[in-house]
């Protein structure tokens, strides 16, 4: 998947952009507060309809307008598509080929993002880790995206027969067996995953990471398994299990204290918790090197590249670290779009460079 031209109008201060990207690498440089996060917003924007940013789409239309517009043309499995995101204070909508369609649609537009915030993604909360899976996971299977949507709505209800002291009720024990059927198809999904990205990123931390230490990925669960094995009847049953141990606290504290919803992941760098012993640094580049194996996983499931976007990730590596992962993505099959406001030398790279100044692309080099 590859974006072959792109058009913003009246979206936060990009008035009217209108560029044609490179197949590999580009980059947006500038000083801040120009637009260059703008435009990788943008695209997130139109791929997954909503901002990374937490924000409203009435907050993204540009002062001086009441609605804005972004449409993109690109590739998806040799074929040519268009799609087009407009909002107005009235409606969203969201079309491929100018026919209206569910944001949802599989032909849309695939995104992976990096940007400063996911530098918390090792030593944060376990629910910034849960959703980096759950992103992953919706934009890779349609299943896991409505068995996570039901899992959400049991878990509601289960927890609201707890808060009423409904536990001896027969709806309670019915809510109980599909609360531990729907966990379990979340957890299963979630450790495939895990142990895909566990497979890719060694070697992307070793090529980023100049060859120093090595990285392991494991999902951690939220009750235990006395088994050697991980399948389907053994997760039912341990999890039953500890919902039944559970059950007067889960009574007493009124909520549900077991299940996907409390599941982490475990990172290790050489044998011990990246969290604790691991470096600011190397945090860093563990991080960057899971976004780059979220592509790459993408491209196994999936059979092709989303596109790589990554906010202001050169100003968090140094200077060797920097050139190696550029280096990587210059020879990457996958389109990337990259903000910085430092470059540095990058002639050897055959990089699409725009130079943005208060929303408009002043410059385009191409190196």
């Amino acid at each position: 998947m590859k974006i072959t031209g792109l058009s913003i109008n009246n979206f936060r201060n990009l008035k009217k952009i209108d560029i044609k990207p490179a197949n590999g690498m580009n980059i947006f440089t500038g000083n801040n507060a120009q637009g260059k996060t703008n435009l990788l917003e943008a695209i997130y924007v139109l791929s997954a309809g909503n901002s990374f940013r937490n924000t409203s789409d009435k907050q993204l239309v540009n002062y001086d307008a009441s609605r804005y517009q972004i449409k993109a043309y690109y590739t998806y499995q040799e074929r040519f598509l268009e799609s087009t995101l407009l909002y107005d204070e009235r409606d969203k909508i969201f079309t491929i080929n100018k026919k209206k369609t569910p944001h949802h649609n599989q032909e849309r537009i695939k995104v992976v993002l990096f940007n400063p915030d996911d530098l918390f993604l090792v030593k944060g909360a376990p629910s910034k880790r849960r959703n980096f899976l759950d992103f992953i996971l919706q934009q890779l299977s349609g299943d896991y995206a409505y068995n996570l949507a039901n899992y959400a709505k049991i878990l509601k209800k289960r927890n609201l027969l707890l808060k009423t002291e409904q536990t001896n009720k027969q709806s309670f024990a019915i809510i109980n067996q599909l609360f531990i059927e729907n966990a379990i198809k979340v957890i299963i999904q979630r450790i495939n995953l895990v142990n895909i990205l566990d497979e890719i990123v060694q070697p992307l931390f070793q090529e980023i990471n100049g060859r120093q230490n090595k990285i392991k990925i494991r999902y951690a669960l939220s009750f235990p398994v006395e088994s050697d094995k991980i399948n389907l009847n053994i997760l039912q049953t341990a999890l039953s299990e500890q919902l039944e141990k559970k059950s007067s606290d889960e009574i007493k504290r009124k909520q549900s204290l077991a299940g996907p919803h409390l599941d982490d992941i475990n990172f290790y760098q050489d044998g011990r918790a990246a969290k604790i012993f691991a470096s600011q640094g190397q945090q860093r580049n563990l991080v960057i090197c899971l976004k780059l194996a979220e592509v790459y996983v993408f491209k196994r499931v999936k059979g092709y590249y989303p596109i790589f976007l990554l906010d202001e990730v050169l100003a968090e590596l140094d200077e060797n670290k920097r050139f190696l992962l550029l280096d990587h993505l210059d020879k990457a099959d996958f389109q990337s779009f990259l903000s910085s406001v430092n470059l540095g030398p990058i002639d050897k790279y055959n990089a699409n460079i725009f130079y943005v100044k208060n929303g408009q692309l002043t410059r385009k080099e191409l190196q």
